[in-house]
């Protein structure tokens, strides 16, 4: 069983940990599809934020120099578009302005089986 780490609550103490204990941890939410909601989230809360806050300017600026030979990695940016495809979002750059609407994408997001 893979192992990853658990931090306990009251004694701050980490330890390692199996998936099952994270299930418990986590109420049985799927964490996977939790962590691509926030995600999400994030974007949006990037994607409305001032443009001379430094997240917006590493989140916007462009890399220089040359990358390795073979196929790119996907970035941040790239999965989550991907996820939004997933979820049949279209024009979010649009989207994000709304609140209310883009906190309904979010909670789609967390329930979708397809994530």
């Amino acid at each position: 069983m893979q192992k990853f780490g658990i931090v306990r609550p009251f004694t701050g103490e980490w330890k390692s940990g199996t998936n099952r204990e994270l299930e418990e941890l986590s109420k049985g939410e799927n964490i996977v599809k939790w962590v691509k909601g926030q995600r999400i989230s994030w974007l949006g809360s990037l994607e409305r934020m001032e443009e001379d806050r430094m997240p917006k300017k590493i989140f916007t600026q462009e890399l220089e120099g040359t990358r390795r030979r073979g196929r790119p990695r996907n970035g941040w940016r790239e999965e989550v578009e991907r996820d939004l495809q997933v979820l049949g979002v279209r024009r979010w750059r649009q989207l994000v302005i709304d609140r209310e609407k883009w906190r309904g994408i979010v909670q789609q997001a967390k329930a979708h089986s397809g994530l």
